[in-house]
């Protein structure tokens, strides 16, 4: 029999019995209630830490078993990560914030590009809402940034999914070293040479832009108008993702050399 709790509910007595003196506070609590069981918890809002390492046994039924099989975690900081390890060593997997979250990332990221390679004047006829209707332009810059968010969002599970397999690490883990190789990776190609050529970049920064927006201003309105720093940024990001969403966590210099040689300048 199902019930609904509103916030600001006071003392409303529940199908088995039970007296919830205050709704805020089941609210806030519910995921550790024994009533909330499912195969997939998607916690997608919250409070940071409503997982931590005093409660998450809490997570598991009175003959500990785990009352979710797969929680994903759609809001930040959710879990804290002691917990996160304790319950994927318990039997649930847990997909963490920082490789579920991505996609806020991309959108907000491609939202801002967008303003940069646009004058104010196709940044108004494009890109605002005008009368609650969006222009076909501005539609299609969403498909494509869905596009590339579940794209991205695949490459990495599967990046994760096999060297949780070979490997055994926690997923928890794998979110960490994955993050940290694109960021090592990220940090040294924009150190280096590669980002001040400029074939090389122009080639890259085409390979990221959205085809919508590559087709309505072009390349070299882009690479003029985009501050070259951001060009920069956007060619060793694109490079990192790429190398290590191809060649794994595992891949070396000469795995990154092969990578390089394959990209065809236009």
């Amino acid at each position: 029999k199902g019930f609904f709790v509103s916030i600001n509910d006071k003392d409303v007595k529940l199908p088995d019995g039970r007296i919830v003196h205050n709704g805020e506070d089941f609210r806030n609590k519910f995921h550790l209630d024994p009533l909330a069981k499912a195969d997939l918890f998607v916690p997608c809002g919250g409070r940071p830490a409503a997982i931590n390492i005093n409660n998450w046994k809490q997570i598991f039924d009175e003959h500990g078993n785990p009352k979710f099989k797969i929680i994903v975690e759609g809001a930040n900081l959710f879990i804290t990560e002691d917990a996160r390890l304790r319950l994927e060593e318990n039997g649930i997997i847990v997909l963490k914030d920082a490789s579920t979250n991505k996609g806020g990332v991309t959108s907000s990221s491609l939202e801002v590009y967008a303003s940069l390679a646009l004058s104010d004047e196709e940044f108004n006829q494009h890109m605002v809402v005008k009368d609650g209707k969006l222009s076909d332009f501005r539609k299609a810059y969403i498909e494509e940034i869905i596009k590339r968010i579940k794209a991205n969002a695949r490459a990495e599970f599967e990046l994760m999914w096999k060297e949780h397999n070979e490997e055994g690490i926690p997923f928890t883990l794998l979110t960490n070293m994955v993050s940290k190789r694109i960021n090592d990776i990220t940090d040294s190609v924009y150190s280096s040479d590669l980002v001040d050529n400029e074939k090389f970049r122009e080639e890259i920064v085409k390979r990221y832009t959205p085809q919508p927006l590559l087709n309505l201003v072009g390349i070299k309105n882009i690479l003029s108008r985009v501050p070259i720093n951001y060009l920069k940024a956007i060619t060793a990001t694109k490079i990192a993702t790429d190398f290590v969403y191809n060649y794994g966590l595992k891949a070396d210099e000469v795995d990154f050399y092969k990578y390089l040689n394959g990209i065809k300048l236009g």
